[in-house]
This record gives structure tokens, sequence and C-alpha cells, in this order.
């Protein structure tokens, strides 16, 4: 709901309003994905039985979720067969009770929230827990054509909508000013080639780019072309070694655009990988936290070795320190027999030796 004003004129002419302002409802949202590993294990636990989540911070509130692998207590012999989820506000507001509306769902394949899951509750006012006693069938959860199990986990996904106050608008409906387009405009100028001064060849591809964006974008291609930049305006080449053709794409569109192209979930690992590389090698720092913080997400025990080495050969410590955590929790049995195993000892023997002293404290 909301409720507007006008100012208008005294003439006798049709009221044309001079001004315009609004009193709206003001909510805070918030979002957090859960993810829930080795379910197979969970529905182990007794009926009635629930396992806590970490506490995490939406809406501007504190909340954690109670999972019920098969079915809450309250209502045992209705909810037997389902999951069933508990959100739950984590210490009293100043009032004591959150107008609230929650959306709890289970992301698909994609990453998007599946239609079928999708529960929302009504706005209410909120002092302890809200329950889907009822979240969703066992027997639908893992069925293979659902998709939303994938290597014994899935993903709940929750939204909080809190309405906490009312507060007065200006709204200006005379002029529309639309949002900044630079980066559409600069990837069009990219993919079209107009105006090029430099053309760069990767893996035996021709790419025509702009020596200004280049420059400004990275200090290593600064350094590279305003020497010759000084010197005439003529085209050059410049060949870029021991790249794909397909990463330094990317790269370029990144410079230009500031974000990545879309790329299948099967390659992100890999393509994360090479990114993260070509960042390091032209200094684009935005570039490199970005792969490094999709790496963290990517950390299996067939790519953990890997991955640590590639953290300690470009000084990646968050990403150094997640395959530590990820191999303290499943120990080295699962990865000694691995060919990156044994990299790592000839590699980077410190890092063995870090990575044994942790275990060991451990």
């Amino acid at each position: 709901m909301s409720i507007s004003a006008s100012s208008v004129g005294s003439s006798g002419a049709p009221p044309q309003p001079s001004s315009r302002s609004s009193i709206i409802a003001a909510a805070a949202t918030g979002k957090h994905q859960l993810k829930i590993d080795s379910y197979s294990l969970t529905t182990a636990v007794p009926r009635g039985t629930h396992i806590k989540s970490s506490n995490f911070q939406a809406a501007g509130h504190s909340w954690y979720i109670n999972y019920f692998p098969n079915g809450c207590g309250r209502l045992l012999k209705r909810a037997r067969g389902y999951v069933s989820l508990q959100l739950v506000l984590d210490g009293a507001a100043a009032d004591g009770a959150v107008k609230a509306q929650f959306t709890l769902s289970l992301l698909n394949q994609t990453g998007q929230p599946a239609p079928e899951t999708v529960r929302k509750s009504p706005v209410h006012k909120l002092a302890g827990g809200w329950w889907f006693y009822r979240f969703i069938k066992k027997e639908e959860l893992e069925r293979p054509f659902r998709g939303l199990l994938r290597d014994d986990g899935f993903t709940l996904q929750c939204e909080v909508v809190v309405l906490d106050r009312f507060r007065a608008v200006k709204t200006a409906p005379f002029v529309e000013v639309p949002p900044p387009d630079l980066q559409r405009h600069l990837g069009e100028l990219l993919l079209s080639g107009e105006a090029s001064d430099v053309t760069l060849q990767a893996g035996g591809v021709r790419f025509d780019a702009h020596r200004c964006v280049l420059a400004a974008r990275s200090p290593v291609f600064k350094a590279e072309l305003l020497g010759s930049m000084k010197e005439g305006t003529s085209n050059c080449d410049i060949h870029i070694e021991d790249m794909e053709p397909r990463v330094f794409k990317a790269v370029l569109q990144f410079m230009y655009t500031d974000a990545l192209p879309e790329v299948d979930k099967k390659e992100e690992a890999a393509m994360s990988q090479h990114l993260l590389e070509a960042a390091d090698r032209f200094n684009l720092q935005r570039l490199k936290l970005l792969c490094e913080d999709k790496l963290c997400g990517c950390i299996d025990t067939g790519s953990v070795v890997t991955t640590l080495v590639l953290a300690e050969q470009h000084s990646c410590q968050g990403l150094k320190e997640k395959c530590f955590e990820f191999l303290k929790s499943t120990g080295l049995n699962a990865v000694m027999a691995t060919d990156g195993f044994n990299h790592l000892a000839t590699s980077c023997p410190t890092v063995l030796e870090e990575l044994m002293s942790k275990l060991t404290l451990h």
C-alpha cells in the first residue's frame, strides 16, 4: 500500500502536478543458500530429529534453519515421508517480533529455484520460528529426473522479506534516467573492431582491440603499449604465447565489460583456473579474485591438490586456506594416490609441509 501526494497550481487549467511524493512500506530483503551435503547420511537420523544450520544474516536479522530429514516431531504422522524445515529468528527484535515473509525453494541443476519446490509463507509477525512441515516428499526429492539431488546433495534457497517501517520518498516521474550502459557500448566496440589500433594473436586467432582500453585496464599492457603509442598510431601486432584463444577472448571481454561470458557448468572450474593464470599474468586483480572465489566453490577430492598448487603458484591465500580446510575435513587418504599429490610433493614441498603441520594440529 502507498499514499501519494501532488502539489498543483491554482489556475483554471486542468491541474498538473509540479512535484510528486509517496509514502511506502520499506522492505529489507535478503537471500541465503544452504548446501546440504551427504543427503543419504542425513536420512539416518531418527524422525523428529533436526540438524541445525549455521547462523546467517538476511534482511538485517540473524537466522538459522532447522533441517528435519525425516519429518518434524510436532506432526510426526502428517510429516512422515517428508523433509521438514523450520526457519528461526535468532534473538528478539526491539519490539519482540519481526513482520516478515519467507520463501524457501530447492535449486535445480541450472542454479534456479525449481518451481515445484517454491514454498512461501504469508506476511506475519514472527517472534520465534516458522515451520514448513511438509516441505517436500522425500521420494520426490530423490527422483533423478527432478534434478534436485546432485552428488548426494542439494541446495536450499531462503529468501526473507522484512517489513520494518514506513518512509516517505520522492519520485521523479517526469525524467527517467536509464542505467549506465558504458559496459554494453565497450562490449559492442570490441565485437565490431571499429577504430581498433592493435591486433593481438593467441593460438593463431587474431583479436582487434584498442590500446587505450588495454592500457587503462592492465598495467602489463600499459607498459607494453604506451611506448608504441608515442611513436605513432599505426596498428601493431602482439603475440600472446601459451594461451588458448577462448581464454584470451574471455580476458578481453572482461577488460572491456568487467563481466565474463557464460560457461558450461562442467567447464567452470577449468576455465576459472585458466582465467586466474591469465589475470595474474596481466595484473587484472578483480578478475583474479573473481576466479579465486569461483574455484573455492569447485573444490572436490579430484581437484583439491592441483587447486592447492595453483593457489600457491599465484599467491591466492584465500583459495589456499579453502583447500586446507577441505583436506582437514576429508583427510589425505583420498588424495594421496592422485597424480596431483605427487606433483605437490615435487613442485611445492613447503606447501606439503604446511599442510601436514595443519593436519597434525587438527
